[in-house]
């Protein structure tokens, strides 16, 4: 059986290229069944181009507007019965799948590609609902991005054979929002994708970006749910009302919010105590957890992130926002946040800096969360899905 991957992440996609880069590393890592093969496809040269040095050979299907507006005719049916009759019912994806003698399709993430598909029966990955959960953020809401998401989400979800979420959260909130049958999601929880310090060269963060302080880290883009000012307000009552200065490092791509955090740390009479690294070489991220004093990830959106787990693997202390989706996912190990207080962060700071004693029982209950779902978990309930598919599939012959 034939699996097409499809990888739609580039380097500077933050989240979706750490999790993608994980599930194609594992399979390669992972995979001996010669029965089940795969064959990887990417929809953008940057994205080709980012896994050069693995050597997977990834085949380029670029979507352009002549593609996309076939693929969005076809969803009328009596369009899709004139088409059938010219042989011009199949979309582009499509017809270069069936050629390539694809049986199932794994798309790594949310992919508008996977409404093209009307014969191939595809695996989709969704991330969360942030567009139900959290619309009133412009980046899950604005400009039809609220319409654009449920449109696919509408289109692809009941149809695919099954989705991936990442806890048991997910998989509820898909249901209920959805209607989708229990038996068509399959939960695989998130995991590290981390550097080891023997493979890279050592770096004095402190010295680097010329810090005199503790300082807490934040490796986010800068979305506006990613509330990096709530780090801003608590480094600011730190510094005038406790006296105390703890410095931020923020890194990540700028999604059009990074001119209000740094203005914000210039009202807030803090600026010297932000430092924003932009997007940094991934062998530095091990020695920017290591040398904080804590990770801190004020997001608003869930269920699930991948940097508390990375903070865990480097035994960094978590400071997570207080949502019943966190808590399942990192549950006794983290510092937790009301986002509407920021003294919650500004105590927990002080815990961690005054309390070695409860800071390291948090560190070793980070290392539990981790023993609880290792790689070789991922691998095995992701294959389980591949091998359902194919004894289904041996009901029919072609292709």
């Amino acid at each position: 059986m034939n699996i097409a991957v499809f990888l739609k992440s580039d380097l500077h996609s933050g989240g979706g290229y750490q999790y993608e880069s994980m599930v194609v590393n594992l399979i390669n890592k992972f995979h001996k069944d010669h029965s089940i093969k795969f064959k990887y496809y990417g929809s953008s040269v940057d994205v080709i181009e980012n896994y050069k040095s693995t050597f997977i050979p990834i085949k380029l299907i670029q979507d352009g507007i002549f593609q996309k507006t076939h693929r969005l005719v076809l969803e009328n049916v009596n369009i899709y019965k004139i088409l059938k009759k010219i042989n011009k019912e199949k979309a582009f994806i499509e017809k270069v799948l069936k050629k390539d003698g694809i049986d199932l399709v794994y798309f790594l993430s949310p992919n508008k590609l996977s409404l093209g598909l009307g014969d191939i029966p595809f695996i989709f990955t969704l991330w969360d609902l942030g567009h139900l959960d959290v619309p009133e953020f412009p980046e899950v809401s604005y400009e039809k991005k609220f319409e654009q998401k449920e449109f696919l989400y509408t289109k692809c979800l009941k149809k695919a054979y099954k989705v991936i979420v990442d806890s048991e959260y997910g998989r509820s909130n898909v249901i209920n929002r959805y209607s989708l049958a229990e038996k068509r999601l399959t939960i695989l929880k998130f995991l590290p994708n981390v550097e080891t310090f023997s493979a890279t060269p050592f770096v004095n963060i402190k010295e680097k970006y010329n810090i005199k302080n503790d300082y807490v880290f934040y490796p986010a883009q800068f979305w506006p749910h990613k509330n990096h000012v709530y780090i801003l307000k608590a480094i600011k009552i730190l510094k005038q009302e406790r006296e105390i200065n703890i410095d931020v490092i923020f890194s990540g791509s700028d999604k059009g919010n990074l001119k209000y955090i740094l203005e914000k740390s210039k009202e807030y009479e803090i600026e010297e105590l932000v430092h924003y690294v932009g997007f940094v070489p991934h062998e530095e991220i091990p020695y920017l957890y290591k040398q904080s004093l804590a990770l801190v990830m004020p997001t608003y959106l869930g269920p699930t992130n991948i940097p508390p787990l990375e903070a865990f693997y480097y035994g960094v202390p978590v400071c997570y926002s207080d949502f019943p989706y966190f808590r399942e996912q990192t549950k006794d190990a983290a510092f937790y946040m009301d986002l509407n207080n920021p003294n919650d962060l500004v105590e927990g700071l002080i815990d961690i800096q005054s309390n070695p004693n409860k800071t390291e029982e948090r560190i070793l209950r980070g290392f539990g969360v981790l023993k609880d779902w290792s790689e070789i978990d991922f691998y095995q309930n992701l294959v389980r899905v591949f091998h359902e598919y194919k004894y289904i599939r041996e009901c029919w012959g072609g292709k």
